[in-house]
């Protein structure tokens, strides 16, 4: 687990680097109880080493926020601003002249001995990272996605300072500036329908009502579709017949932290041949 955590935080202060921006946040999350078996539960598993190195109980000392039960703080985590950072890479790539947005026509693809021809590209190797759209692909039949579709919301909220990661009972409350927080997220599974609903919003609402004790507006709802797979193994996989072709994909809730840990292994296979 630290393993694949840690060469994903040094992947991405690599990418800050490289793309002269910041936008990865290494924040405490507060865990806020919502009972007070909860609190007790988590006091006796404190006992632990490896579970007490990772915690700290401690009082919020956030304003406006409902802690009647009590919290702990979970170290060693963060957040990514993904716009921030999918943007700039995007304009990097472009600006490298690696970029192309388009359908990818399966029907197309010409397989050669020791190419891949696709349109006006060539290509030494292929590798699919196609998300909940996967079940489309003809190569890799027998690896099953499913489509976990998922909402968030976008608050304005004086957030008094605070820079922590709130969560409680499934929601997570993330201030990425001094007047904004993101909270989420949704889970519906089987479900690959990209429209916002109003229930899944007011699901939302109804758990941000059990953290936040003061005034909040609702300012956007986005929803995405996470690409999960039956006992959350993640594909990262060559072809049994050809052998320059690879998917990365099923990295599910965890693809931030997962993504550069499995791409650097794909890349190791691709160096291997």
């Amino acid at each position: 687990m630290f393993e694949i955590q840690n060469f994903s935080i040094g992947t991405f202060r690599q990418m800050e680097k490289l793309l002269k921006v910041e936008f990865l946040h290494e924040e405490n999350i507060v865990h806020l109880f919502h009972s007070e078996n909860e609190n007790a539960e988590t006091l006796d598993r404190i006992k632990y080493e490896k579970f007490r190195e990772q915690i700290e109980l401690n009082s919020t000392q956030i304003e406006n926020i409902k802690d009647e039960y009590g919290a702990t703080e979970i170290k060693n985590s963060g957040w990514i601003n993904c716009e921030l950072m999918l943007d700039a890479y995007r304009d990097y790539l472009i600006a490298n002249n690696s970029f192309s947005i388009d359908d990818f026509k399966y029907d197309e693809l010409e397989i050669k001995k020791d190419v891949f021809c696709y349109q006006n590209f060539e290509a030494l190797n292929i590798i699919f990272c196609e998300g909940y759209q996967k079940n489309k692909n003809p190569f890799f039949e027998n690896e099953n996605i499913i489509p976990c579709k998922g909402d968030v919301l976008t608050l304005k909220h004086d957030n008094n300072g605070n820079k922590n990661i709130l969560k409680r009972n499934g929601c997570f409350l993330i201030p990425t500036n001094k007047k904004s927080i993101k909270a989420g997220s949704t889970y519906l599974w089987n479900n690959d329908d990209e429209q916002v609903t109003e229930s899944e919003r007011n699901e939302i609402k109804n758990k941000v009502n059990n953290i936040l004790s003061d005034e909040y507006e609702i300012i956007n709802h986005q929803t995405a579709i996470r690409p999960t797979t039956k006992n959350r193994e993640v594909i990262a996989k060559q072809h049994q017949q050809y052998k320059n072709m690879f998917m990365l994909n099923g990295l599910g809730t965890k693809g931030l932290s997962q993504a550069p840990y499995y791409a650097n292994y794909i890349s190791e296979l691709i160096e291997r041949e």
